[in-house]
């Protein structure tokens, strides 16, 4: 069957940039980052190269590598040939732990759910929360107005934010999980976790996985989540709220009291 030629589109709906250089170009940044737990390099993620400490040690405690803050005595960062590599001093059963779960392939994706080798395994470490009531619709508009004051183009935010709806910690990254490690990673760091996480971007079931583990009550998106992260949600009793841009607040588990 002879297909019709595709017409060409017209020049001028484009603004042509396929010479300028990468140099120039404002986008975000990503690099290969290599976390390694002692001289073990145990996953690799894309992500936004800056404010790397948050960022490992959130996604440390997020893959169940370890379970406290204390847990690691420095962090110490590299540059690969590509990369940047951030290792995490910490005792040797627990890297030898992590390196008996890692992945059977170096993962690109920064959930880090990517390669598990059973099911198990992307399930391990959700917990029943504490029955906790849902952070109030004002407090989490006055959040989706900081959100989107500081919404950075081409890069996801995620926000951990008080009672009130105060900014308490800050995370942004080419990932959206990368973002929520960074806020994770920074209220481990000073020892304050929020009451509640809000990320700029659909909810799937590594955000719900990532904001049990650290026992936050409430994760609130920008758009629908997926029935998958419902479900774990509501076994979990973490408040799961879609905020829908910011247009409504809509409780798909947890308390609203």
């Amino acid at each position: 069957m002879n297909m019709p030629p595709v017409s060409p589109a017209p020049v001028e709906e484009y603004t042509d940039r396929r010479d300028r250089p990468l140099r120039d170009l404002d986008g975000p940044r990503e690099m290969p980052i290599t976390l390694a737990l002692n001289d073990e390099a145990v996953a690799t993620l894309l992500a936004t190269p800056e404010s790397l400490e948050p960022l490992a040690i959130g996604h440390a405690f997020t893959a169940g590598w370890i379970t406290r803050r204390d847990q690691v005595a420095d962090i110490t960062v590299s540059r690969l040939r590509h990369g940047l590599r951030v290792r995490l001093g910490v005792p040797a059963r627990l890297a030898r732990q992590a390196a008996r779960r890692a992945p059977c392939e170096a993962s690109v994706s920064s959930c880090g759910a990517c390669g598990a080798l059973e099911e198990a395994e992307v399930m391990a470490g959700l917990t029943r929360l504490p029955p906790h009531p849902v952070l109030s619709g004002e407090a989490l508009r006055q959040g989706l107005a900081a959100l989107e004051a500081r919404h950075c183009r081409g890069q996801h935010t995620a926000l951990g934010l008080d009672a009130r709806g105060e900014v308490m910690t800050q995370g942004q990254d080419i990932g959206r999980h990368n973002a929520l490690d960074r806020v994770i990673g920074e209220s481990l760091l000073n020892g304050t976790p929020p009451e509640a996480v809000l990320v700029s971007s659909r909810c799937s079931l590594e955000l719900v996985q990532k904001t049990v583990r650290a026992h936050i009550p409430t994760l609130a998106t920008l758009s629908l989540p997926s029935a998958l992260a419902v479900e774990v949600a509501r076994a979990c009793e973490l408040n799961l709220v879609c905020c829908h841009r910011g247009r409504s607040l809509e409780l798909f588990s947890g308390r609203l009291s």
